[in-house]
């Protein structure tokens, strides 16, 4: 009896250790469930930040991207998993510069990049020998695997069609190995948006008017192309898709002219139920963002006299048709909301001197706080 006893005594301590492990793991490393990421460039360093509400906290330094002598950005393209334990950045290798005509005054170069796999619990590093379109890769609902475009050789919409080449998706680990082909596009470029459930969502581009919107069956191996409501055949006049956080849904715009008046008017659609409904007609929308499948965030700009440009943030609640402004100030960007959907982050200029401040805005209570000021170029928010 006393012998069994002791066998449950030990199991239970054993229990207890294990679910004290998993608390203070949960503590003491980052999750993107408690707050956003952030790039913060130090001379030839990118620091990459935790942001929640109480502190921020750095994770890990990577080389910044040189885009000028002595001169650094963050690195370009970074990209998220979804429980905000990895993360694959791709690191700049190179520049090189593209046969234009002669008669051209511009020098087009492009960026050569290696992509670089990050375990951000541990901060190990490693290269994805993988040649990966730096633009379009997502990774799988469960983290353990990324959906890639190919990267090819060519670099203009011309190029690509004179060699024949097509866009090829890819699946792999997510650390880039045991690589498999899925399908290929008649698109030109081709990025993926989001992958959830079956689905991989994507825009394609055949060139800079021409494109495309779909989604690719993980299991079947079949597109699925869509023509939203009041947009050509070629989507041309269909501009600025913005994928909701599951990519079932999306918002379009929609361009008109009123009295001479450049009017934008937004719409909804839905891949699942193919509907499209009209959301809201403004002016000119300057950047959008999803908060939530049913919620999201749009900029508008307009000038007042003696006080210049004015922008506003509104929140539009989609299934309660309202359309809120919770924050005016001038110059916003890189528009960010925290997973808990408590706090929205951006960037906005201060009204003296070239710095950049970072607000953390309270969107129930709409209330404002800077967080830090830097200067635009050395500090990129990311929006997975």
């Amino acid at each position: 009896m006393e012998k069994k006893q002791k066998h449950l005594f030990i199991a239970a301590a054993i229990i207890v250790g294990i679910f004290i492990g998993i608390i203070a793991w949960n503590i003491v490393t980052p999750t993107l469930a408690r707050g956003i990421f952030y790039y913060q460039v130090e001379g030839d360093e990118a620091k990459l930040f935790l942001l929640s509400e109480n502190e921020s906290e750095q994770i890990i330094s990577l080389p910044a991207r040189e885009v000028d002598f002595q001169k650094y950005k963050p690195p370009r393209h970074s990209y998220f998993s979804n429980d905000g334990e990895k993360m694959i950045f791709f690191e700049k290798v190179g520049e090189e510069e593209l046969e234009i005509p002669e008669d051209s005054s511009l020098i087009i170069s492009r960026i050569l990049s290696k992509p670089v796999f990050v375990n951000l619990k541990t901060g190990n590093k490693k290269d994805i020998n993988q040649p990966i379109d730096s633009s379009s890769l997502v990774f799988s609902p469960n983290d353990t695997q990324i959906a890639w475009i190919k990267m090819i050789d060519e670099a203009t919409y011309q190029d690509i069609e004179e060699s024949g080449k097509k866009r090829e998706l890819w699946i792999s680990r997510a650390d880039g190995e045991n690589a498999e082909f899925v399908l290929s596009f008649d698109e030109n470029v081709v990025l993926l948006e989001k992958w959830e459930g079956d689905y991989i969502y994507f825009h394609g581009i055949w060139d800079v008017s021409v494109r495309s919107l779909g989604r690719i069956n993980i299991s079947t191996g079949k597109v699925e192309y869509i023509i939203p409501k009041q947009c050509n055949t070629y989507l041309e006049n269909c501009l600025n898709i913005r994928f909701s956080p599951t990519g079932e849904q999306f918002l379009y715009e929609i361009y008109t002219k009123n009295e001479g008046k450049e009017i934008t008017q937004l719409y909804k659609g839905n891949f699942n139920q193919k509907t499209y409904e009209g959301i809201l007609t403004t002016d000119r929308i300057s950047d959008k963002v999803w908060l939530n499948n049913n919620e999201f965030i749009y900029t508008e700009q307009q000038t007042i006299k003696k006080e210049g440009v004015v922008e506003s943030i509104h929140l539009v609640n989609i299934e309660n048709k309202t359309d809120d402004i919770i924050y005016s100030g001038s110059y916003i960007s890189q528009i960010t909301p925290d997973p808990k959907e408590k706090y929205i982050y951006f960037l906005e200029k201060q009204k003296e001197g070239d710095e950049f401040n970072l607000i953390r805005l309270n969107i129930k209570e709409r209330q404002s706080e800077i967080v830090l000021a830097e200067n635009y170029n050395h500090i990129l928010l990311i929006n997975p």
